[in-house]
């Protein structure tokens, strides 16, 4: 899509709880203009310049895309490669497709490390807008005294949002390939990209976070976890992540952050290019080059295994 000069489709906040789909160059996602041939693509790595925030270790990131020359690290994101329509969405109309999208924890890290790097001029305001509410919670771990302000969290996390969407960049890059309904068949416009910015990443959280139960919901500890990071990293300069991302569980599983389901996903996705992506299936010959189908090496499903046993059943 580089080489083609396609445009990316991005979501981006435009504030007021609202994410709208433009496009976005490659050179802006990779954050750099130079050929292909002279950049390194660095998977599974840290993105040192973020280094300087944070007092423990930073997290791998999916990608890191560094000079070749020197090494110089240009932009981190995450991928997330998914599959439309899905469980939700396959008997709908193709406009109303959507793919479900699973966060992990490390991508909600470098959501809230993007952030403070690029608002690094306006902490001042930003622990301004926190910490009033922030500096009575006496334990962050205790889900029943955060419960009493989980209300208050939202609201403040919404203002921020609003009032620094100015400062939002890529993060997540999310490849879609798109199916005939629910078979295995391609469609044959089945390719496309959708880059998520950090604040429109946010959103999503946030709309997910809006289902109130007594107990702190996936999304909602997310959220918390956004808050308390931004303010800590207002009022202490460098932040501790252990205590928030391993800790702050609230009797919830670590494993993921949340899922957000095709249904919800296709609110913020939703455009002409979902319904009939950028590239054609007969540009995969184009795609990978040399013999390169030949490496892959598809996880053993064991769903994927009965489904082929079923002409012998």
């Amino acid at each position: 899509m580089r080489d083609r000069q396609l445009p990316l489709n991005y979501l981006e906040d435009k504030g007021n709880k609202n994410v709208a789909v433009s496009e976005i160059t490659a050179d802006e996602v990779l954050g750099t203009n130079i050929p292909n041939e002279k950049i390194f693509f660095s998977f599974e790595s840290r993105f040192e310049p973020y280094g300087y925030l944070v007092h423990d270790s930073l997290k791998l990131i999916d990608l890191v895309c560094r000079e070749s020359r020197d090494g110089r690290a240009l932009t981190p994101l995450e991928i997330k490669l998914t599959t439309i329509p899905d469980s939700t969405t396959f008997d709908k109309k193709e406009i109303d497709y959507g793919s479900e999208l699973v966060v992990r924890n490390p991508t909600t890290r470098y959501m809230a490390l993007s952030m403070v790097h690029s608002c690094q001029r306006k902490m001042r305001k930003i622990r301004n807008l926190f910490e009033p509410l922030c500096h009575s919670i006496r334990s962050w771990d205790n889900a029943a005294e955060v419960l009493t302000k989980r209300e208050q969290i939202m609201e403040t996390l919404n203002q921020f949002l609003d009032d620094f969407k100015h400062f939002q960049k890529p993060l997540l890059m999310q490849p879609i390939w798109k199916t005939v309904g629910r078979s295995a068949e391609l469609a044959e416009n089945c390719l496309d990209i959708f880059i998520w910015s950090n604040f429109s990443l946010a959103r999503l959280i946030m709309d997910a976070a809006k289902e109130r139960r007594t107990e702190i919901t996936r999304p909602q500890r997310a959220a918390i976890r956004l808050a308390r990071f931004l303010y800590e990293a207002s009022t202490r300069k460098r932040v501790y992540q252990g205590p928030i991302y391993d800790g702050m569980t609230y009797n919830t599983l670590n494993d993921k952050e949340f899922a957000i389901a095709g249904n919800r996903t296709n609110e913020f996705m939703r455009c002409k290019r979902l319904e009939t992506p950028a590239v054609e299936k007969d540009e995969i010959k184009h795609i990978i080059r040399g013999g390169g189908q030949n490496f892959l090496s598809p996880e053993r499903r064991f769903d994927s295994i009965i489904f082929l046993l079923n002409r012998f059943i």
